[in-house]
This record gives C-alpha cells, structure tokens and sequence, in this order.
C-alpha cells in the first residue's frame, strides 16, 4: 500500500506539479517591467536561446533528468506517454526562456553571455554527470548570469541620479564600444526574473531522479577512472562489456556474468 502511495506521489509531482512549474517560468521569465511606468511587455526568446535550450535538453536527456521512465512504473502506455511528452516541452520552453530571461537583450554582451552559454554546456555534453549535479551545475550558471545582469548591470545603467553617475555611465559605455549600452527595466524585472529562476531550479531537482551514494560513487568512477590502478579500470571495462553484451573482455581478465560473486576479491 505503501509502495502505491508513493509512486502516485512521484506522478503526481512529475507529471502534474512539475509541468505546471516550468509552464508558469516560461510565461513569467519572459516578461520586462518598463522604468517609471511599469509598463510590462513580453518579449519573445531570440534563436540563439532556442539553440543554448537544444543543448540543455541534450543534457537533460544524458543524464535522465528528462524522457527516463520510473524503473517500477514499467509501460506506463499512452497516457504517460503523453504526460511525459507534456513533461519534456514544458522543460524546454522553460529552459529557453529562463536562459533569455537572465540574458542582455542586445548588444556586445548579449553575444558573449551566448557564447558563454554554448562553450560550456558544448563542453559539458562530454562530462559524465548525475542528474543532481547537472540540476546543480545549470543553477550556478543561471544564478551567476542573473547576479551580472540584475545585480550589477542594473545598478550600473539605472537612471543616473547624479552628474558622477551620468559621466561615469557615458565613460563607461564609450569605453566598452557599446558593450554596457543595454536598454533598463523596472526593478520589479528582477524580482520576477528572481522568482521565474528559483521556481525553474526547484522544478529540475523534483523531477531528477535520486541518486544513492552507491551511485554517486559510480558516476564518479565513470567520470574519472584514470584514478583506479589498472588491474581495477580493466575490471571497469570487462563489467561494461557484459553489460553492452560483448562477446570478449580485454586481455587478462575472465569474463563473468553479472550475477556471480567473487569471493576471493572481496566484491559482493
């Protein structure tokens, strides 16, 4: 009973609360607050954050944040398809408009927070992540890109309140050859962009899947072997093997199936 009751629980929050999450980041993080009037706008996510949320979905997919079945749900049939087709879009939507959000609209910098983005997680579809570090790891990157441009770009372009602050702006602006001369909104802008981020990053770690320390252990076995002797990284490789169904293990090493012991080496 109780099993039933906790896996209706992780449906519910999968399909039902998690969906509702990144469906209101992607109508919240697109939204500016004009200065003064508080005006607000939506402004629609250019191609570029399109192409960056690709990339994040890829790792997404990689790691089994997005698209993993639950290992004792088993064929969940049409209606969890569709759930999880809901479940993967709203994802996305979300992830190209939180990376948007925390990016300058136009400008110099808008094209090096871009670049920035696609380096690193162009980078990263070659590390071996688990899915909370990944969750961890997009959540830095988005709090680091909001504290630049909410924080300190928008202290430094509000409206001047003083002859030093106006020179100092110009100045600035000159000498960044336009880099700085980004259009500023109401601080309500990032309040919303605040709550659009943390609702984003709370919406990835529910729907990761938990990883035990065992596993913990694994990834990182997987991400740095170079750091077990050799006897060990050729046991690595032969477990792999007969897990992809090889038909030979590497020279030196007795192929077993994955259900036998060993004793005398002290693996259980």
């Amino acid at each position: 009973m109780t099993n039933t009751s906790n896996a209706t629980t992780r449906h519910i929050v999968r399909y039902i609360v998690a969906p509702m999450a990144f469906l209101t980041v992607a109508l919240t993080a697109g939204v500016r607050f004009q200065v003064g009037t508080n005006a607000f706008q939506f402004m629609y996510p250019p191609l570029v954050s399109c192409i960056v949320g690709v990339l994040a979905m890829v790792l997404l997919f990689r790691c089994g944040i997005v698209g993993s079945a639950d290992a004792n749900s088993g064929d969940g049939g049409i209606l969890e398809g569709v759930s999880r087709l809901v479940l993967i879009g709203s994802i996305y939507v979300a992830t190209v408009q939180v990376f948007s959000s925390v990016t300058p609209e136009r400008g110099l910098l808008s094209f090096v927070f871009n670049l920035f983005y696609l380096l690193i997680l162009i980078n990263d579809l070659f590390v071996v992540f688990n899915p909370r570090r990944l969750a961890g790891a997009l959540a830095s990157i988005l709090g680091a890109s909001f504290m630049l441009k909410y924080v300190f770009l928008a202290d430094l372009l509000a409206p001047a309140s003083s002859w030093s602050k106006y020179i100092l702006q110009e100045v600035l602006k000159a000498g960044s050859l336009g880099m700085l001369d980004q259009e500023p909104f109401s601080p309500a802008t990032g309040y919303l962009a605040f709550f659009s981020l943390a609702v984003y990053v709370v919406g990835l770690y529910l729907v990761a899947p938990r990883v035990t320390s065992s596993e913990a252990r694994l990834y990182k076995i997987i991400a740095r072997p170079y750091l077990l002797p050799p006897s060990e990284r050729l046991r690595l490789a032969s477990a792999v093997g007969v897990l992809e169904g090889a038909s030979d293990a590497p020279p030196g090493i007795e192929r077993h199936e994955p259900w036998e012991t060993h004793s005398d080496d002290g693996y259980r």
